[in-house]
């Protein structure tokens, strides 16, 4: 017997501005509860890189009633997960475990987004382990890769910057700095309390509007919105690693909407979503069937999209030997072009099924559900019930995933290589090799 399809979101605003979210799982007896506010890294200057990412480590290090032990332990003692991030325009705390503790989580949560202190002493040692790990990062061709894709798609914007900083940066913010992010940042119209999974919705939205009600509102002078995205600069970059014998490539095309709203649309979003499910999402997909099991050429290689607050990007990644890369990039283009054309009804059932069965499986975990319903209220001002969704990805037509590559066409690509006799000068040349390939006969 397959469980009742789960109630619909629901949503308040309290009058200081924050959002609450609940989805209730009822088939579920976990849960997972987060505090998520609208700042990272695109809202930061080239002095300033890192510091949400430093934010979001040092919130642990202790509040005004609770030292990190005790953070630490008031979670584990429950079973509890606890755990963060920090992307391109999100900050998140958050923690899972049983749905009957869902209330401690909510207090635990709250307490660090609300009340941490920053302690000068745990400041110095946790910058070291940040800039420890940005260096691993550095010393990555993978990680490296992927950083170098965000410079070559926006080139000194915001959204050019790595999340984590640079290693400058890192060593040399001072608990001010900290505070200073927060104040400017850390406030009531730009957060969402959000639960998912084994909970009581009215119960939880009573407890955290006593928690957030008092949230402090935005100054008038940082009221602005983080800037809308630039202008993609969509140039090719590479960075030779002499130590490893392969190359780690990257392509990204800006989807950006052809018309008004496109990207607040959710349907255009789903479309997008399948195209790269559809190209390069499993062993079947034609850019994977083609480049690994017909042609040899790479182990690894595959599509996804990147959805932001107002931007989509459609991501190409592929890890080969350098000699392999010019014909990886001509299969690729001579299959971009071909799917511009026209889309074979069993890869769109492929897509579409792909597609349902990752919402799906989400349904089933209380913090996917939580992530992705948080996601839709940034972006869209509202959550769609799941069954709307899974409808929507039923009635998908062929003609709406065509369109998308039709568009990816049009638009120039950043491509980004790390590795083995990787260069910029390399790099221009294989982005000028998949453009040529892929341009309309």
């Amino acid at each position: 017997m397959h469980p009742p399809t789960p109630p619909a979101p629901l949503v308040r605003t309290l009058p200081n501005g924050v959002r609450l979210l609940a989805v209730r799982l009822p088939h579920l007896r976990s849960a997972s509860v987060g505090v998520f506010l609208r700042v990272g890294s695109r809202d930061e200057s080239p002095e300033s890189n890192g510091i949400s990412h430093v934010l979001e480590h040092m919130a642990f290090k202790g509040t005004a009633t609770r030292d990190v032990q005790a953070i630490n332990l008031d979670a584990e003692r429950l079973g509890a997960d606890v755990n963060a991030f920090t992307s391109k325009d999100t900050t998140g705390y958050f923690m899972s475990g049983l749905g009957r503790h869902a209330d401690a989580f909510l207090e635990m949560v709250a307490d660090i987004v609300l009340n941490s202190v920053f302690p000068e002493d745990e400041l110095a040692r946790e910058l070291e382990v940040i800039r420890q790990e940005a260096i691993e990062y550095d010393e990555d061709p993978e990680e490296s890769a992927s950083t170098l894709l965000d410079r070559a798609l926006w080139g000194d914007a915001p959204l050019g910057m790595p999340v984590i900083g640079t290693v400058e940066n890192i060593a040399r913010f001072t608990r001010d700095d900290l505070v200073a992010h927060v104040r400017s940042h850390y406030v009531a119209g730009k957060t969402i309390v959000a639960a998912a999974g084994d909970i009581d919705p009215e119960a939880f939205f009573a407890r955290a509007e006593a928690l957030f009600a008092g949230m402090r509102t935005q100054p008038a002078a940082d009221g602005e919105d983080a800037p809308l995205p630039p202008r993609p600069v969509s140039g090719a970059l590479g960075r030779r690693f002499g130590q490893v014998s392969q190359v780690f490539l990257n392509v990204a095309w800006p989807l950006g909407p052809a018309q008004p709203g496109e990207l607040r649309d959710p349907r255009w979003r789903i479309a997008a979503s399948a195209a790269a499910m559809l190209f390069g999402g499993g062993m079947s997909a034609p850019l994977t069937d083609t480049v690994r099991e017909r042609l040899g050429l790479a182990y690894s290689v595959g599509s996804s999209m990147e959805h932001g607050a107002a931007w989509n990007d459609f991501l190409l990644h592929a890890t080969t030997a350098p000699d392999k890369l010019e014909q990886v990039l001509a299969a690729t283009g001579t299959l971009l072009r071909e799917h511009a054309q026209a889309i074979a009804p069993v890869h769109l059932e492929r897509a579409k099924n792909q597609l349902m069965v990752s919402r799906v499986r989400g349904l089933e975990r209380s913090y996917a559900t939580l992530e992705r319903a948080v996601e839709e209220l940034f972006v869209d001002g509202a959550v769609a019930p799941p069954q709307e969704t899974l409808s929507l990805i039923e009635s998908l037509r062929a003609d709406e995933v065509r369109a998308v590559f039709e568009g990816m066409l049009a638009r120039k690509p950043a491509l980004a290589i790390a590795g083995r006799n990787a260069s910029a000068k390399a790099a221009r040349q294989l982005a000028a090799t998949l453009q040529a390939q892929s341009a309309p006969a």
